[in-house]
Formats: structure tokens, sequence, C-alpha cells
């Protein structure tokens, strides 16, 4: 199986080649057992005096492939939009293989921990996913790197932070979900004029052109 997400077509998420740049690459395997493997790729430029090389990399989740068909299609649509909003192309997964964008990465790793048990019940996947789209990605990258300093390894399910994961997201009924990133207290600073804002430049009158808003009505 190959891993060099430069082939035309490859699937990802703004990572077009994960030996060159730290990401994540999601395999999806088959059979009985088939899951969602995730794993974080140390991708880095080679040196001159390097024929080959092969970055570095962590497993850091096995989620059940049916936990990952109930939230593939909402984390795609999640990273699609920011994608759209950046003027970046956008992405799909994979039949078998998706490079992921570093921060994407981490996000989507923090709803994969929530939902990995296989106790899971369907009714708490979609909760889960409710009360990570309530999230703001600043809060998942967060979460993120306080999981995965003391058990983000893919064999510790269940543990310390990841139970804890599970617990907060997984919390609420689909008619009343806890969403985490919409407490009471949010709210803005007050506004403050931009200096670097240019309003648009109205298009000018041709020379002899009338000026129509100007121009008194006809008698």
């Amino acid at each position: 199986m190959t891993t060099d997400s430069r082939t035309t077509g490859a699937a990802q998420f703004d990572c077009p080649d994960i030996y060159a740049e730290h990401a994540f690459l999601v395999r999806l395997t088959r059979g009985r057992d088939a899951r969602a493997v995730v794993t974080e790729v140390f991708g880095r430029a080679p040196t001159e005096r390097e024929p080959s090389w092969a970055p570095e990399t962590v497993l850091r989740c096995e989620a059940p492939r049916a936990a990952w068909d109930a939230v593939a299609g909402e984390a795609r649509a999640e990273f699609n939009r920011r994608l759209r909003a950046d003027g970046k192309p956008l992405g799909r997964w994979g039949a078998e293989e998706t490079a992921v964008q570093r921060l994407f990465g981490k996000e989507l790793l923090v709803l994969l921990w929530a939902i990995e048990m296989p106790d899971v019940l369907p009714e708490e996947i979609g909760v889960a996913v409710r009360n990570w789209l309530g999230l703001k990605p600043e809060e998942r990258w967060w979460l993120y790197t306080m999981t995965a300093a003391g058990t983000g390894l893919a064999h510790q399910t269940g543990l310390g932070w990841r139970g804890a994961l599970r617990q907060a997201l997984c919390f609420g009924t689909r008619q009343d979900a806890f969403h985490l990133g919409a407490v009471t207290g949010r709210g803005t600073l007050e506004k403050r004029p931009n200096p670097a804002y240019k309003p648009p430049r109205r298009m000018g009158r041709k020379r002899g052109e009338p000026d129509l808003l100007s121009a008194p009505a006809a008698g």
C-alpha cells in the first residue's frame, strides 16, 4: 500500500505530500474487524545526502469502522467549510487512505478518541458529533494536546484524558445535546476600527457622462 499522497487524485485534506510535512494519515482497513487507523506522520524535507527517506510515525487511534462511518461525513463537511473560506481545494476521504493536514488531524482525533470504545452507542456518537462541532478549532487543538501528552497512543483507550473526552463529548441526547463551545459566558469585545480597512472603490463616471444620481428629474 502506497503512502505517497503526491499521486494524482490522491485523497487528502490540505496535505499534498505527507512525506514532506508534519501531518496525519487515515487508513481504512477491511474485513470482520475493519477499522479507521490514524497515524501521526512527522514528515520533513530530505537532506541532500539522503537518496530516500521515511518519516517517523506514531499510531494514535484504531477506531471501529462503524464509528468512523458515522462521523466521517460531518468531519469532511467541517474541514471543507474552512478550506473553502481560505480559498483552498476541498478534500475528500479515500477508500483506503487519506493524508490530513496537521491541525485537522488533531481535531479529528479528538472526535475519534471520544467514540472509539466498543460500547459507545450510536446515540452517543450522534451527540459527540454535535458537541464536537460546537467547539472552536482552538479548543479542539487544546484538547488534543492535553490528551496526546498522557494517553495519546492507540492502545491507551479509555484512560485518563481519553476517557474524559468520551464523558465530555458524549454527554447529552440528540434532543438536548450539551454544546461545549456554546457556554453562556461567550461573547465579543467592543468593536475597534481596523486601520487596514479600505472601502471598495466606486466606479467613476466617464467624461461627459451625466450623473444620474444628482441629475434633476424630468418635468
